[in-house]
């Protein structure tokens, strides 16, 4: 596995895609601002053109009108190209800003697109995402995420919560990795779908749509009328006003034309507002399914051979297929237009052609878009812990293996602590039916190394990268009880809401499956001490007759002796110790042999200015 002095450091490649963004970004804003200097210019002249017959009574400038208007449109593809230029290199300095970030630990406050992906598990006292603090402000959630699409927020938080299979995890490390090494793919896969708008982009209604089967009526007759009403009406109106022939063919078919909007607009009213407006969306998703189409077969590894498949599985490019809706939808928003909306729009019944249109590429390709969606949010979850894997080069990919009860780790440490403050420790538990009782005092690093052992497996299973050196890890079943609290609305102490923990430890041990690695911080310490032991020697004993293993933290010294009511050699005791020295507390987060021989609460006090009498007692 890497070691953290073999590892590269990513900051300079990071450096220098960044300096190349800012400088995309400078010299396509000055582009910009040049063509459109150049169309401000041109629209002067057109002022000037347009004036100057009124002065003059010729009408000759007005021609150069034409030629004037023609460069002065030709002009705005040119700046809005630059202009697509400028998003992109912004939304390029946001991500590799970012990274950086991380790199330098101040990531903290990132990812606030103010959707509680965590919502179903966070709060949900017999989960642990709360113990390890895997969502919210400062969390690993935060930590991790680089998604932009809801599909890919929300898998990403499902697979942290959820853990897969072992071969599936497995798979996923294959598709890390191929992510973890090219840099400028993960940029431009966030930059497609960033770089248009602050919005995050809101796939509901589309989706709605694109699973909706309500069918127009009589669909053949509809698109049959769409195109003999707008002929009739041109070739009466280009007759009775053109060649001087009779008028009241064109008045007639206007009549019933007029008469045949009023009805159809029923119903393609509602389908021309449900696709109004998402063409954003449709261009970023467009893009996005680009960048991932661009892939090489080689690099598509694991899951991410299967998004490609995914997206190609309609025949068509996907993005094809979604540039082909972008375009009608462009279409059904030139209506927005008042010259358009009161003349061809109508005249060409454009809303009821188009709509027909839209709803063809509907059954055409609308059911495959949740599967397009969903690939694109695979790809964005596999992208965040690619960039993990990154950006902390240190780490180690587990290795996950079939044997019961197995966890060896090397150097581990908590993922949210940045790599130069954290300390690692090395520990292997001893499988099924044993228990770590670690013992330390307050603020020796006792619940923070026991969040770093529940966030490695939880890393583990959704097939990134881990905080340690080496990590071997079995099949387990997590179960935590680490930040509980009381609740006065529902009327439970904090000793009732520990017991709620504990009983559910012990129903994960009771129900069939891999082994419980349970991980309890301070146990049953809502209780007298005496208390506490008995309860603690019994817990431990019955999960230990039931093949679940794990870690209890203690600075109850007397805890100690629960090794000498369990089997031999089921117990193994460590501790983290301390140091005051005069005012001044000193930890060095190490784990050592054997349990806790001291205590510092009375100690700290002193030490904090508060007077304490030492009784004899």
């Amino acid at each position: 596995m890497t070691k953290p002095e073999e590892a590269k450091s990513p900051r300079p490649q990071l450096e220098g895609a960044l300096d190349e963004a800012q400088e995309a970004f400078t010299a396509s804003d000055r582009r910009a601002d040049q063509i459109g200097n150049v169309r401000l210019g041109l629209a002067l002249v057109a002022v000037v053109l347009l004036l100057t017959p009124l002065v003059t009574r010729s009408g000759t400038p007005w021609w150069w009108l034409l030629p004037v208007m023609a460069v002065f449109l030709g002009l705005a593809r040119f700046q809005d190209a630059w202009i697509r230029r400028r998003r992109d290199a912004e939304a390029s300095i946001a991500y590799l800003e970012g990274a950086k970030s991380r790199l330098d630990d101040s990531w903290r406050g990132l990812d606030e697109t103010g959707e509680d992906v965590g919502k179903p598990w966070r709060g949900h006292d017999l989960h642990y995402a709360d113990d390890l603090d895997l969502f919210g402000e400062a969390s690993l959630y935060q930590l991790l995420s680089r998604a932009q699409t809801r599909a890919g927020r929300q898998l990403l938080a499902a697979w942290m919560a959820e853990p897969a299979p072992l071969s599936e995890a497995r798979e996923r490390q294959e598709a890390v990795r191929a992510l973890a090494a090219h840099l400028d793919l993960r940029r431009r896969a966030f930059e497609a779908v960033a770089a248009d708008e602050s919005e995050p982009l809101d796939d509901g209604p589309l989706l709605s749509w694109a699973k909706g089967r309500e069918l127009l009526p009589a669909k053949d007759v509809l698109r049959l009328a769409g195109l003999l009403f707008p002929t009739a009406l041109i070739i009466t109106a280009v007759l009775a006003f053109g060649f001087g022939g009779a008028r009241e063919p064109f008045y007639l078919v206007a009549l019933a034309q007029i008469g045949l909007l009023f009805y159809t607009r029923r119903f393609t009213g509602p389908r021309a507002a449900m696709l109004s407006g998402p063409e954003r969306t449709l261009g970023r998703y467009a893009r996005l399914i680009d960048v991932v189409e661009s892939m090489s077969d080689e690099d598509a590894v694991g899951p991410l051979r299967e998004v490609k498949e995914v997206l190609q599985r309609s025949g068509r490019p996907a993005s094809s297929e979604l540039r082909g809706l972008e375009r009608l939808v462009d279409l059904l928003d030139s209506r927005l237009n008042m010259f358009v909306a009161a003349t061809l729009w109508p005249a060409l019944m454009c809303e009821l052609n188009i709509v027909l249109r839209a709803d063809e590429w509907r059954d055409r390709a609308g059911k495959h878009l949740p599967a397009w969606l969903e690939a694109l949010g695979t790809f964005e979850a596999l992208a965040s812990l690619g960039a993990l894997a990154h950006e902390r080069p240190g780490y180690a990919f587990p290795e996950l293996v079939d044997e019961p009860g197995v966890f060896e780790a090397e150097g581990l440490t908590h993922p949210l602590l940045h790599p130069s403050r954290a300390v690692g420790n090395d520990r292997v538990l001893g499988g099924s039916g044993t228990v770590l009782l670690l013992s330390g005092s307050n603020m020796s690093g006792k619940s923070t190394w026991l969040r770093s052992v529940g966030l490695a497996v939880v890393l583990a299973r959704m097939g990134a990268p881990v905080a340690a050196r080496r990590l071997r890890l079995a099949d387990v079943r997590l179960a935590t009880s680490v930040r509980v609290v009381d609740s006065l609305a529902a009327g439970a102490s904090h000793f009732y809401a520990e017991l709620r923990r504990l009983k559910h430890v012990v129903d994960m041990a009771r129900t069939p499956g891999p082994p419980v690695l349970y991980l309890l911080d301070e146990v049953l310490h809502g209780t007298n001490s005496r208390e506490r032991f008995l309860g603690a020697v019994s817990v431990l004993k019955w999960l230990a007759e039931h093949g679940a293993f794990g870690i209890v933290t203690t600075h109850d010294l007397s805890l100690g002796r629960v090794a000498d009511h369990l089997p031999s050699g089921a117990v193994e005791n460590a501790h983290f110790s301390d140091d005051i020295r005069g005012d001044g507390l000193s930890f060095d987060y190490r784990m050592r042999p054997g349990p806790i021989e001291t205590t510092n609460a009375l100690r700290m006090m002193r030490a904090v200015g508060i007077d304490v009498e030492i009784l004899d007692l």
